[in-house]
């Protein structure tokens, strides 16, 4: 009994720990974007902005236009996740026809490519968006990742959950594909379908490397490159440029905002994402 508490206080004592390293850093950004310019300059850690000001943030506003990237990152969350939803659909409904032919050896290889690290891809994929004239245009971060081996994989053993007598009396009374998938698989298979999107709403609105390399045009830039280079007006030499702790803390923290927002509601899904397939009945 005295080991079980001893155990069970050293992981409380551990968490605690695990918990204080990113606790600590998210309240020391908190702290330093709500501080004035003078304030944020100051040396060592910056637990409590005296006094507090939204100084960082009227600079950041006033050197971003933020609605342009916004309204760009928006429209390629919001229709990169619906297109990449209905193809990894699309994708997991083939597999699961047991009369596919080699239907294993397909899975076998889209399970293959989740061993292709992203960056491998993204000098092919450059030379490809060349030839289509895709370059500097929101579609290009759209196409890029379309589909994943991890989605269409995840949303098959969802699919593969839908119970087969069901779909069987279906087919009985005349329903085609089409209507299998509108009608039974996807909002059967609901959970499923909104943990695939909930993973690729939080991917779009953060990509980087992707936008950083297809983009120049500043009409097509997305939030995150915006406020890079924001940030990277810190270490300017020039007075004028000069942009304290303050301001680059406070985009940090308008970047974080949207996501610290959205995962409250779906952090079930990302966790049942990770699990699933973990226990077999």
């Amino acid at each position: 009994m005295l080991r079980s508490s001893s155990i069970r206080i050293l992981s409380y004592v551990i968490l605690l720990l695990l918990a204080g390293t990113m606790i600590i850093p998210l309240w020391t950004v908190l702290a330093t974007a709500f501080s004035t310019k003078f304030g944020s300059l100051q040396p060592g850690i910056n637990l409590w902005p005296d006094p507090i000001s939204f100084e960082g943030f009227d600079t950041l506003f006033r050197r971003l236009n933020f609605v342009l990237p916004f309204s760009n990152t928006l429209y390629v969350t919001v229709v990169g996740t619906a297109a990449h939803v209905l193809l990894s659909a699309l994708g997991s409904y083939v597999l699961i026809q047991e009369d596919l032919p080699g239907r294993k050896i397909i899975a076998g290889v889209i399970l293959l490519t989740l061993t292709i690290p992203t960056q491998v891809i993204l000098v092919p994929l450059f030379v490809v968006f060349k030839q289509f004239m895709l370059l500097n245009t929101l579609l290009s971060l759209i196409v890029s990742e379309l589909v994943s081996a991890f989605s269409i994989l995840l949303m098959k053993t969802y699919f593969e959950q839908v119970p087969k007598s069901m779909v069987e009396s279906a087919r009985i009374d005349g329903a085609g594909h089409f209507k299998l998938l509108k009608d039974f698989y996807l909002p059967l298979a609901l959970p499923g379908v909104v943990t695939v999107a909930a993973f690729q709403i939080v991917h779009k609105y953060n990509l980087f490397i992707e936008p950083l390399l297809f983009i120049n045009d500043p009409q097509k830039i997305t939030l995150q490159i915006a406020l890079q280079s924001v940030i990277q007006g810190e270490s300017a030499t020039s007075t004028n440029d000069f942009i304290a702790p303050n301001v680059t803390m406070a985009a940090i923290v308008v970047a974080l905002v949207p996501l610290l927002i959205f995962y409250p509601f779906m952090q079930k899904y990302l966790i049942r994402g990770l699990t699933v397939g973990g226990v077999k009945e």
